[in-house]
């Protein structure tokens, strides 16, 4: 079996090198450089893969050589010991009948039956004789087979057929901080990683405790003294991104273009495991009355994901883990040496979901996107949504809402401020030591939040982070114990709406929103609604304005030119670069 698992392996080999000849000769675009990168590290895998296989052949047929032999020696033995004991059974009769004999007639024949009694006794002598020594060698039968035994256990899981796994699982085990465990993983082959992250589940929470800083130091020094392929990537850590893309990809300290490539693998198994649902699905459609619904939801996600898949991405998914609710979206183009002068963190709002990144009309993207095309400047965006928003529910899909009332207790909640503020200062932390280079000023940091976002931006102050400028939209509040920052610029822009009447009654955080604290600079406009609106206008028209323009502040359209010219003004000149 491993002699045709090696000769079907050496086909998949010749197969594959001959798709990376044509590749590399007639496939020019960007994705087929991706492809041979890829390939080059299939075919190191499939000769390691190989040359185990190989070793394990000789190992077994070695083997059973040696076992084929040792059966032959033992059925050998088994013989000659059946044949001794029946030669012992024949000579303690032959004896009884001596005994008896002379038991009837004492005087007759004395001498000879003593004659025949000495030469069984003799005989049954060289008997026990022979069977010590059947015995002896019987022992030594079991010690040969025990050395067999270990000898081809040996070579089945040896260096030689098991590359360096054995060894670095059992270094992994003994690594006591999240430092050692990222040391040892150097110099694994792809199969070794995902193996070793599959036999030690806690090795990817273990790492995760590492500090930003420890991560950046450790990645970089994967590439020192190394060849660099064509994504600027050595091979060490290629290998990472290929076994353990959901680790990479969300660890904070690895630079953007590394984590963004990892996430591009997770985005693709993500496809593959949503059309199986999908599949699913269409097969048994009266399960479930929202079939269509479920369909549709699964086909726009995958269309998103395909764009996070392709070469090069379309979609650019900093940070992504569907199970977990978490996804930041990076727009625009960060250096491969250096970093962007300035980066937008754009927070949206209560019950933001990962679908609301790609369902059909307005996105949470928008607004940055029409601030980086406008700004004149090399700037980068990061859409940010890192776990559960106020009123998101437990399930990612199908997608789940709380309540209104459930929402807006937790968007008004202090305490979740707090705990939302704490992940977004990690994520910032992450960006500032992942995407610093060399030589290269640190970029403005720009943090804009709308509504409660607005609250996680300023709660993630109190955690530690810190922005150049922060840009409220229609903010929610602040928790009690914040304060300004030091050499942060403040701006809240807001129309009248529905969250500004709520707040003027105090119920939203006390009063502490931005249009009442003194930190912020305030921008007050009125929307094309509010201008048509008449002193006799309906009530209904009125609740509909303000509605409408608490979801216009945040948007790229038309109708808030006003207020993104606003912002860009604003930004020209509390931040001059």
């Amino acid at each position: 079996m491993r002699r045709e698992k090696h000769d079907d392996l050496g086909l998949a080999l010749h197969r594959l090198e001959a798709c990376l000849r044509w590749a590399a000769t007639d496939w020019r675009a960007e994705a087929g450089s991706a492809f041979c990168d890829t390939g080059e590290v299939l075919v190191a895998e499939l000769t390691i893969l190989m040359d185990a296989v190989e070793q394990h052949g000789v190992a077994l047929e070695a083997y059973g050589v040696e076992v084929g032999d040792i059966a032959a020696v033992q059925r050998l033995l088994a013989r000659r010991r059946v044949e001794v004991a029946e030669s012992l059974r024949w000579t303690a009769d032959s004896l009884l009948v001596l005994e008896a004999e002379e038991a009837a007639s004492p005087a007759f024949g004395t001498g000879r039956r003593d004659f025949e009694a000495r030469a069984l006794r003799r005989a049954e002598q060289a008997d026990h004789d022979e069977l010590a020594s059947v015995g002896r060698r019987w022992a030594e039968l079991v010690d040969r087979r025990d050395a067999a035994d270990t000898a081809c256990i040996a070579a089945l899981y040896g260096a030689a057929a098991t590359s360096d796994f054995e060894s670095a699982s059992s270094d992994i085990r003994e690594a006591t901080t999240s430092e050692q465990a990222l040391r040892r993983l150097d110099g694994l082959s792809v199969v070794d990683l995902a193996l070793l992250f599959a036999e030690n589940p806690l090795l990817a929470k273990l790492i995760a405790e590492a500090s930003p800083e420890a991560v950046r130091e450790w990645w970089d020094s994967l590439a020192l003294l190394r060849p660099l392929q064509g994504d600027g990537l050595s091979g060490a850590q290629q290998a990472l991104l290929l076994a353990v893309p959901w680790l990479i990809g969300n660890l904070d300290g690895v630079p953007p273009l590394a984590r963004i490539k990892a996430n591009a693998s997770t985005a693709a198994g993500q496809v593959v495991e949503n059309q199986r649902m999908i599949d699913d699905i269409a097969r048994h459609p009266l399960d479930d009355p929202r079939a269509r619904e479920l369909i549709a939801e699964l086909e726009q996600e995958n269309a998103y994901l395909r764009g996070a898949a392709a070469v090069p991405p379309r979609v650019q998914l900093y940070t992504y883990d569907r199970a977990a609710d978490r996804i930041v979206e990076m727009l625009g183009k960060w250096p491969v040496a250096g970093a962007p002068e300035r980066v937008y963190t754009y927070v949206p709002g209560t019950s933001a979901q990962m679908k609301d990144f790609w369902k059909t009309g307005p996105g949470p993207q928008d607004l940055s996107g029409r601030l980086m095309a406008d700004d004149g400047v090399d700037s980068v965006a990061f859409i940010y949504k890192d776990g559960r928003f106020p009123g998101g529910g437990d399930q990612v899909f199908p997608a789940e809402r709380k309540s209104l009332v459930a929402a807006l207790a937790q968007a008004n909640s202090s305490p979740f401020a707090r705990e939302s503020g704490e992940r977004l200062a990690s994520f910032r932390a992450g960006l500032d030591v992942g995407g610093a280079a060399a030589g290269s000023p640190a970029p403005r940091s720009v943090g804009i939040g709308h509504s409660w976002g607005t609250a996680n931006i300023l709660a993630s102050e109190l955690a530690g982070a810190r922005f150049d400028h922060v840009v409220s939209l229609a903010g929610a509040g602040v928790v009690p114990e914040w304060a300004g920052s030091p050499g942060t610029e403040y701006d809240s822009f807001r129309y009248d709406d529905a969250l500004g009447v709520v707040q003027a009654t105090g119920i939203v955080y006390r009063h502490r929103n931005p249009q009442y604290l003194g930190e912020f600079e305030q921008h007050e406009y009125d929307s094309f609604a509010d201008r048509a609106m008449e002193w006799n206008s309906p009530a209904i028209l009125r609740l509909a304005a303000l509605l409408t323009n608490h979801a216009l502040i945040a948007s790229d359209g038309p109708g808030n030119d006003e207020v993104v010219s606003d912002i860009l003004d604003e930004l020209k000149t509390l931040d001059p670069l």
